[in-house]
């Protein structure tokens, strides 16, 4: 059986040869990129990959025409930054150019740097290892339950491990259940995040999670006692209790789950705006980035893979709690309609939530929309981005950020402006 080495800080690197099916082509990164070189005995990783080198940037092309002026008379004396782009054209901009607080407008450059990345039908591995062999249905030493960042891992999940293992022949363990701590780190803030946000907003993103982490203690030690108790109620005997440990190096994977794919991930993060998911994936992107599982690194990537779209940002975290994440309308719009060309376009357009749908669920009915709604409660702002169909029947990139209203301020402006874009007539030659 093939050994596993290097859990620790690369767990969500394992087993990516069971997810062939997701790997990305391997057109290389842009330049800046940071990338870290897999672990020389995980040979069967799939290489971080961005953006082809030469995407081209969006066209700064203004144009005149009535629904120019219509917007012009909303946002007049306002301070609200829009941009509206077609094709690869960048069609309106008022205040455009301005960076502004993204609030969970960052779950945008999240979602696109981890599809990018990882590809839209990669799922997290959950793994139960071992360092010896089971011989007789006995397993000598404890059993590993290695998480790589699954943020919607249940007992139910656990439940259909545990039917794996016992399935194997095992029947007695002689050690402890361990859940491993070691491949994310135990950070649960960010720069911008104010004293006590984490435990409001957001629990704790560790790579082994379960029910997410909505508990306190230890996440790891909660789920390892969630199997545990699974694989007695199957008739195992476990010799020791569930506690939670830094996994050791060459252990042998036995069984394993895997999460939705990222794409499904995502339609929940986009559609209900789930803080936790956001900095799951974003800790699992610092893994693969810098091999390193912490916000931090995570951030840094996001930052380094917008650079690579020609968008300079500002990025803290995954999920827009910190008032540092920050870029422009332009920058949003650049990156939307760069995204619709690329091959996980499709699967990010339907990660946006439609009217109806999560936090879009009481506005702008009848308006065939795909967009991200923002709202940062620590401070005044507000973000709308996404697509819209136009009366031409085109589809329309926009953005709009302030910083100085909140949400109920901001709405009616931010749904005005979609209204008067859903009208207008604007087409690729003309406005």
């Amino acid at each position: 059986m093939r050994r596993i080495r290097a859990w620790r800080g690369s767990a969500a690197l394992v087993l990516v040869a069971c997810t062939a099916a997701s790997r990305i082509p391997p057109s290389g990164p842009p330049s800046g990129y940071p990338t870290a070189a897999p672990p020389s005995t995980i040979a069967s990783s799939t290489p971080a990959t961005a953006v082809p080198p030469g995407t081209p940037r969006a066209r700064l092309r203004p144009v005149d025409a009535p629904w120019t002026a219509a917007i012009d008379h909303v946002v007049a004396g306002r301070d609200v930054a829009v941009a509206v782009g077609l094709g690869d054209r960048i069609v309106y901009l008022h205040r455009g150019r301005a960076s502004r607080v993204l609030a969970s407008n960052e779950k945008l450059l999240t979602s696109m740097a981890t599809l990018d990345v990882f590809g839209p039908r990669h799922r997290f591995p959950t793994v139960a290892a071992a360092d010896a062999r089971v011989r007789g249905g006995l397993l000598r030493g404890d059993l590993w339950l290695i998480g790589a960042g699954d943020p919607e891992l249940t007992a139910a999940r656990l439940a259909t491990l545990a039917a794996r293992l016992h399935a194997l022949g095992i029947r007695r363990i002689t050690g402890s259940i361990v859940g491993d701590t070691s491949a994310f780190d135990r950070g649960w803030w960010a720069p911008g995040w104010l004293p006590g946000i984490s435990r409001s907003y957001v629990t704790r993103p560790t790579a082994l999670a379960i029910d997410g982490n909505r508990d306190p203690g230890s996440p790891e030690r909660r789920a390892a006692s969630t199997l545990r108790t699974t694989l007695v109620a199957l008739g195992v005997r476990v010799g020791g209790g569930a506690v939670a440990g830094r996994a050791p190096d060459h252990l042998r994977p036995l069984a394993r789950i895997r999460s939705a794919p990222l794409a499904s991930l995502l339609r929940t993060q986009n559609h209900d705006s789930v803080n936790f998911i956001a900095e799951m994936l974003t800790k699992a992107l610092g893994v693969r980035v810098e091999g390193t599982g912490s916000t931090a690194a995570g951030a840094r990537a996001i930052r380094a893979w917008t650079r690579g779209w020609h968008v300079r940002a500002s990025v803290r975290d995954g999920s827009g709690l910190s008032d540092q994440d920050r870029t422009s309308p332009l920058g949003i719009v650049t990156l939307l309609l760069d995204a619709r060309r690329a091959s996980w376009g499709r699967a990010f357009v339907r990660s946006l939530p439609t009217p109806g749908q999560g936090t879009l669920s009481d506005r702008l009915a009848g308006i065939r929309l795909r967009a991200k709604s923002g709202t940062l409660f620590v401070r005044p702002a507000s973000a709308l981005s996404g697509y819209v169909r136009t009366a031409a029947g085109t589809s329309v990139a926009f953005s709009i950020l302030t910083s100085t209203y909140g949400s109920g301020e901001a709405e009616p402006y931010e749904d005005a402006i979609v209204r008067i874009l859903a009208r207008a007539r604007i087409s690729v030659t003309g406005g």
